[in-house]
């Protein structure tokens, strides 16, 4: 039976509410390994038929997460036989609706009116979609100039979006104050016991799908992944369905400037760092580094050979597996990747990547496009000069369109030049290109 720690083990303080660490010694807190039913006894149909591991709701709030297929590489020769955990077929596209589902159960069962969370996306969208079903409000803080198509996203779902800060370690913050100002449910997955939970049902499910596995590939992002799959397999393991533990390999990026097409990967701190190298080192895998252009390539050659259409993170783990097996330290029929978002939430980065002719979007002419993508760029310091910015557009347009679309923000004084290497003309953003980019934004909005 599942039981919520009532006191930290470390410190012995009492613990009140669903926190992830204990408030005064900043312990992280887990839940003993529950002791389940037999494989046998489990009917999988959604998350929900792993009640026995999971916290009692009479009515819990579910689209029907989990569940979602394990299967093996067909025809990519390299990749052959590796069994991918597709998490992308979730309700909302990625495997954060297995948080979203127990985090709004235990709203409504708290009966809290709205919800507050944080996110680079893929929670935000789920938190949205969850609290819609439940009938309640949501709010979402976002780092600002988040992938648009994300944003959009929520406000389907009728979230209130709201972008504070450069990093998500800032939106996060922004979350608890509001939350405490507005007494409204923390649903911040770096701050909730209950979405490290909710997620371990991906590793309840894998160890039910797959007979043998002995290594585990998964992107590394904040750490709630990898540290929730590993609960999901302590479980596993007191309960009878593997005899051992498996290798985790954590995927995380290179500082690049290609690093920003992977946002969800892109964490400054991430919360679970020393947890989740501590659980490598456990099981004898390790933290793997890779170039975020190598995912693009990965991503778009999984689509074209085996139909399955994944967001550049999510790809992340492809790129791995490469390596791994190339390097002969794991067997490809006995392991396992997670591909845990869709491209979905990622269309404009492909946009840029795919077209040889940039796609007009946003009711723009195809130079405006251009012109507010550089913009955008040279804003969030990801590429702040001519070469830079032509490779992060995707090398559709020619090096002579690029800089001529420079000198005419430079022109109209959206852009300057700064810096002190004579050799190489380094740009950024004037006040008058921030008013000029959040009008554009606005507009973007209203169409």
């Amino acid at each position: 039976m599942w039981r919520k720690p009532d006191s930290c083990q470390e410190c012995g303080s009492l613990l009140i509410g669903d926190s992830l660490r204990c408030p005064t010694c900043e312990k992280l807190l887990s839940v003993t390994p529950i002791r389940g039913p037999s494989k046998s006894d489990i009917s999988l149909t959604s998350m929900w038929s792993f009640r026995d591991f999971l916290p009692e709701y009479a009515k819990p709030i579910s689209l029907y997460e989990g569940n979602t297929p394990l299967i093996e590489v067909k025809n990519i020769e390299n990749l052959a036989d590796l069994s991918l955990k597709l998490e992308f077929r979730n309700p909302t596209g990625s495997f954060r609706d297995r948080a979203s589902s127990l985090i709004i159960s235990d709203a409504v069962k708290n009966k809290s009116s709205q919800v507050i969370g944080a996110s680079t996306g893929s929670f935000g969208i789920s938190l949205s979609a969850y609290a819609a079903k439940a009938g309640i409000k949501s709010q979402n803080v976002i780092p600002q100039n988040l992938e648009l198509s994300k944003i959009e996203q929520m406000k389907v779902y009728g979230s209130n979006v709201i972008e504070m800060g450069d990093s998500v370690e800032e939106s996060i913050a922004e979350a608890k104050r509001l939350s405490k100002a507005v007494n409204a449910y923390l649903a911040t997955p770096e701050n909730n016991i209950l979405a490290i939970e909710g997620q371990k049902t991906l590793g309840l499910e894998i160890a039910l799908q797959k007979e043998f596995f002995d290594a585990l590939i998964i992107p590394r992002g904040s750490g709630s992944l990898i540290y929730s799959i590993y609960r999901g397999l302590e479980d596993a393991l007191a309960s009878g369905w593997i005899e051992e533990l498996p290798r985790i390999y954590a995927i995380s990026l290179e500082k690049t400037k290609s690093a920003y097409l992977a946002e969800s990967l892109e964490i400054e701190q991430p919360f679970l760092l020393e947890e989740v190298r501590e659980t490598i080192k456990f099981s004898k895998g390790k933290e793997i580094e890779i170039d975020a252009q190598q995912m693009i390539e990965k991503a778009l050659n999984l689509s074209r050979k085996e139909g399955l259409f994944i967001e550049p993170a999510s790809a992340s783990v492809l790129v791995a597996a490469d390596e791994l097996i190339k390097e002969e330290e794991i067997n490809p029929p006995n392991s396992v990747a997670i591909l845990s978002g869709s491209g979905f939430n990622a269309l404009n980065i492909y946009a840029s990547q795919l077209r040889d002719k940039r796609k007009v979007v946003w009711g723009l002419s195809e130079s405006s496009t251009t012109k507010f993508e550089i913009l955008n760029l040279i804003s969030e310091g990801k590429a702040t000069y001519g070469i830079s910015l032509w490779e992060s557009l995707g090398r559709a347009k020619s090096k002579q369109s690029i800089y001529q679309h420079l000198n005419e923000l430079q022109e109209k004084g959206l852009i300057v030049l700064f810096g002190q290497n004579t050799k190489i003309k380094e740009f950024k953003v004037t006040k008058k290109g921030f008013e000029t980019l959040e009008k554009m934004r606005n507009l973007i909005d209203f169409l």
